[in-house]
């Protein structure tokens, strides 16, 4: 008796540029949630067992579309009220009918459909971590706010798969929540054989959100006039006034070139001519820019973030201390042997630990 093929929904409203880089919402293009759930749900699409969708929200495009042998199914309008798009979010959820919905990144819209899915529509739950804030709740109220904060609980625990990005996301989770997840996911780093360098500035990637603190990337740039910096940072629909800020700001120092946003396929060329990455958030996951910097042999300068001690071997982390931040950065600029060396300790790392069929097979073990 063959198998039956089992139906898989991917919920993650955002993703849809990836599918169709033509629309122009720039506020809402993609983060690492949404890159993540992408190539996932695009191997998976290559195996039988599975038929997979994915629900996104409302940019102008049809109803139900198919790319990459994916169903992709438009629901609700961001600009829509509350209740009209939880109306039509749920119906859109209800059509789809999978076994298994798959959710990535904390907000309160992420409880109440979870619960939906599994209370009402009596369907399996799998949750895949997105950040280490959610392992604790002061942590994720100041990132996602308070609403978040008190429902996420209920996905964690009724989840009936869950997993981290990493070691560190894992142990907190199990500490600060009382439940240990399933499994550690990698995330997926494509990675190339051959790498060619060159060293023409110093790189920022990422979106103007508070939390990944660019501000300190902008004084950076003021304190080594001799350098180039390079800033790819799109504002984003929940920090506009924020974000339009440090852009202004960005724009009037003379050694920074900002850019407000590079397609994913364009990115690469970024890295490869990039001296030094560096990472300013006070909290990530795991950091895809980061990752994708290392894929590129490129040496990681990081303030606070450093999943599973990453950055023993392949960079500096400061620790949250802005003295070593800046002594760190000085200390890759004058050793370019340094560089060379911890650049290709970070990509063998992540050509090791992030190649997509190891981290394919085991999600497919755990559907």
């Amino acid at each position: 008796m063959t198998k039956k093929i089992k139906k898989i929904c991917f919920v993650i409203p955002r993703t849809y540029y990836l599918f169709n880089q033509d629309i122009k919402n720039i506020a809402d293009k993609v983060g690492g949630a949404q890159k993540q759930g992408y190539l996932i749900s695009i191997k998976l699409a290559e195996n039988k067992k599975f038929e997979i969708h994915f629900c996104v929200a409302d940019f102008g495009q049809k109803k139900k579309e198919t790319h990459n042998n994916i169903t992709v199914w438009k629901s609700f309008n961001f600009n829509d009220f509350i209740i009209k798009r939880i109306i039509v979010f749920f119906k859109t959820l209800m059509k789809i009918n999978a076994n298994i919905y798959v959710f990535r990144a904390a907000d309160v819209g992420v409880t109440f459909a979870t619960l939906f899915i599994k209370f009402f529509l009596k369907k399996k739950i799998f949750y895949m971590l997105a950040h280490n804030t959610e392992t604790n709740f002061k942590d994720l109220k100041k990132m996602s706010g308070f609403l978040a904060a008190i429902t996420m609980p209920f996905t964690y625990k009724y989840a009936d798969i869950l997993t981290t990005q990493s070691q560190e996301q894992y142990d907190l989770f199990a500490k600060f929540r009382k439940r240990k997840p399933d499994a550690i996911i990698k995330n997926i780093i494509p990675v190339k054989n051959q790498i060619i360098k060159t060293e023409n500035y110093i790189l920022w990637v990422g979106r103007l959100d508070k939390i990944k603190k660019p501000e300190m990337f902008l004084k950076l740039a003021e304190k080594f006039t001799n350098e180039k910096f390079v800033m790819i940072a799109p504002v984003v629909r929940d920090f506009i006034g924020y974000g339009n800020k440090i852009k202004k700001e960005a724009k009037a120092i003379k050694n920074l070139k900002y850019i407000d946003f590079v397609k994913p396929e364009e990115i690469e060329n970024f890295y490869l001519n990039t001296k030094i990455y560096v990472i300013t958030s006070d909290s990530e996951g795991f950091s895809n820019t980061m990752a994708e910097a290392m894929a590129t042999k490129c040496p990681v300068l990081s303030y606070k973030v450093n999943p599973d001690n990453i950055l023993k071997n392949a960079g500096f982390c400061a620790n949250g201390n802005i003295e070593k931040f800046y002594t760190s950065f000085k200390k890759l600029l004058e050793n370019k042997k340094l560089r060379n060396k911890f650049g290709t300790n970070g990509y063998n790392y992540i050509k090791e630990n992030h190649r997509t069929n190891i981290i394919i097979e085991k999600i497919i073990k755990l559907l």
